[in-house]
């Protein structure tokens, strides 16, 4: 290629990027916000804040402004979205694709669902939505109440002592999952320390270290870190037992070819996929993604239910004496976990109060106009979930605990509560994770009186890859009819 050839596309390129940034800044300068330091932006303030701060300073920032805001990183530019309204074209809008800052989760979840765009999310979406039917959820039960027992059987185990509750709850939720979706049984609650929960945990904190370090951005960067080289490990461990069950179903789904129909086992996910002749990388993807966000969010949303419950005695009494006019067999039965009023608003009220995914990031491809205002391609635009669940404008005394609020027949602002996000995207198992929240809930409040260790600490929140406490979340399990 001749020299004169080479420098021109090098000055075409250069004057591409120059123009795209005068846009990103023009619509900067448009838009209030934090004082930037020139060439850092606000980078050198997101970068000092401690994990409890991070979406509670976003949330500030929204309440100060009082309207869609901005924040400079270096010359990334975010834009922090501020009414429903806008949400809802947001996540509308078919130009946007995901954030770039969740392409970072590729090294666990590879191009799964979660982040994968385009007509490639299209196909994935098509293929895997079947799976999470209404009617086909109520297989599972079974498999969820077996499961469920182990629980109570750990629980009744401690003897009324406080115990911090996330590590019992991962090990159910990720058993119940990979039996549901997988058709294997992975059992990690029977042994004392499983490696793919310690894997998973680990993986978790890792990523989300990367993701809110602006100078980890780089592949090229993280790559040569101690960080990468830690999180290389607990991959190869999550990834290794992963490839075991699925080859494991596979070869189970050979020998059903040969057996009558009505002896074959019902279709569950990973069948789903095995059948549609993806890759065995393509499967891993969604199976990481389906169990990487499904058992996190789960764990997330199922400890706040406990705490919620143990800090509210009387919340806890009332879904005690609803609980108590189920039929025998009502707490595996969906149709009759779905007629519990009460249920379903403590539930809905701990999603508003503990939004599991306190934010959501949309990126444009290409110019387009969300709110009445216009955006140039290159611009990350945030949805604040957890700023429109606590807005007084949308939600009556929105920092207290009210159940009570879902019972009205008034219902609020569309899509100032979106849980599992709205629109096109919204979350594929949805369904599948209320069902449960619901069953653990019913099972667990019907063996044991829930209690804090300590009812008048503060809870401090900090928002890793997705809501939690920050010093855990210590319950005493006494069996009902214990003195």
């Amino acid at each position: 290629m001749p020299l004169s050839t080479l420098l021109l596309g090098l000055f075409v390129c250069l004057c591409l990027g120059l123009w795209h940034l005068r846009q990103r800044l023009q619509l900067g300068c448009s838009l209030p916000g934090p004082w930037a330091l020139p060439g850092l932006g606000n980078a050198q303030m997101i970068g000092k804040l401690k994990p409890e701060f991070i979406f509670l300073v976003f949330t500030e920032l929204r309440e100060r402004f009082g309207a869609t805001y901005r924040l400079w990183l270096g010359p990334q530019l975010w834009v922090f979205l501020h009414s429903a309204e806008e949400t809802r074209q947001a996540l509308h809008d078919p130009t946007l694709r995901k954030a770039d800052t969740f392409q970072q989760l590729s090294p666990l979840i590879g191009n799964g669902l979660l982040i994968s765009h385009g007509s490639e999310w299209l196909a994935q979406r098509r293929l895997l939505t079947p799976a999470f039917q209404p009617q086909l959820l109520r297989r599972f039960a079974p498999a969820l109440s077996k499961h469920a027992e182990r629980l109570l059987y750990r629980l009744q185990r401690t003897g009324g002592n406080a115990i911090e509750v996330t590590d019992y709850l991962f090990a159910c939720l990720l058993d119940c999952i990979v039996d549901n979706s997988m058709g294997f049984a992975l059992d990690t609650q029977l042994v004392e320390h499983s490696p793919i929960v310690s894997a998973f945990h680990r993986s978790s904190e890792l990523l989300f270290k990367r993701m809110i370090n602006p100078l980890l951005t780089s592949d090229f960067v993280f790559k040569r870190t101690r960080l990468w080289r830690e999180l290389r490990v607990q991959l190869q461990v999550i990834h290794l037992h992963m490839d075991r069950i699925i080859e494991q179903r596979e070869k189970q789904l050979e020998a059903e070819q040969q057996q009558p129909e009505q002896e074959k086992r019902p279709r569950i996910l990973l069948d789903a996929m095995l059948l549609a002749g993806l890759s065995r990388q393509q499967i891993r993807d969604e199976v990481n993604t389906f169990v990487f966000a499904g058992v996190d969010t789960t764990t997330a949303a199922m400890g706040f239910v406990l705490y919620a419950l143990a800090k509210q005695p009387s919340v806890q009494e009332r879904l005690y004496t609803e609980l108590s006019q189920l039929p025998p067999d009502g707490a595996t039965s969906l149709d009759a976990l779905n007629e519990l009023d009460y249920l379903d608003a403590v539930l809905q009220e701990t999603l508003r109060m503990y939004t599991i995914v306190p934010s959501t990031g949309r990126q444009t491809t290409r110019a387009t106009t969300i709110g009445g205002r216009r955006y140039c391609a290159g611009v990350t635009l945030w949805i604040n979930m957890y700023g429109l669940a606590h807005d007084a404008s949308h939600f009556t005394e929105p920092y207290e605990f009210r159940p009570e609020r879902w019972l009205q027949a008034q219902q609020p602002t569309p899509f100032s509560y979106i849980p599992y996000s709205a629109g096109p995207h919204v979350c594929i198992g949805r369904r599948y994770s209320m069902l449960l929240m619901k069953l653990l809930t019913v099972r667990i409040v019907e063996h044991f009186r829930l209690e804090l260790k300590r009812p008048l600490e503060p809870l401090v929140l900090q928002a890793q890859m997705v809501l939690r406490s920050r010093d855990g979340i210590h319950i005493r399990f006494v069996p009902r009819g214990a003195v």
